[in-house]
């Protein structure tokens, strides 16, 4: 399906949108990312399991769009410090982009320097919370 025959939900844009704005303010220690699939009419939030957190979600997103809660190990929170101390990089390597991924798996960290060289440095600096990719195409 090509973009122009793309279904657009004003009701799944607004959960999703509503998602969002929960998870990066109240939400944000166990809110990972929102996912919005109009063809379905429904969202997925990620997050890092918590009973609470996931009744809180739940009820805070009652309509009549279907909402998903999949597991993350990572909170964007988490993420974007990693992020911050990542850019540190730059001194040393050419880094072009850090994207945060919306499932709170690893950062993408593009570079146009020796991806295991970079790679080597972010294991160092933030273990576990960035992946290097080659070249200038960021990595989703």
């Amino acid at each position: 399906m090509d973009s122009s025959t793309e279904i657009y939900d004003a009701d799944v844009a607004a959960m999703a949108e509503l998602a969002r704005e929960f998870g990066h303010h109240a939400g944000r220690l166990r809110y990972a990312g929102v996912a919005p699939d109009h063809d379905r009419r429904s969202i997925t939030v990620y997050r890092v399991p918590d009973p609470g957190w996931d009744s809180e979600i739940l009820r805070l997103l009652e309509s009549e769009v279907a909402v998903h809660l999949m597991d993350a190990p990572h909170t964007r929170e988490e993420l974007l410090v990693a992020r911050e101390r990542a850019w540190a990089l730059a001194d040393s390597f050419a880094i072009t982009a850090i994207s945060i991924p919306v499932d709170g798996t690893t950062l993408a960290v593009t570079s146009d320097a020796p991806a295991a060289s970079v790679q080597a440095e972010l294991d160092r600096l933030v273990p576990g919370l960035a992946t290097a990719s080659p070249g200038r195409t960021v990595t989703l």
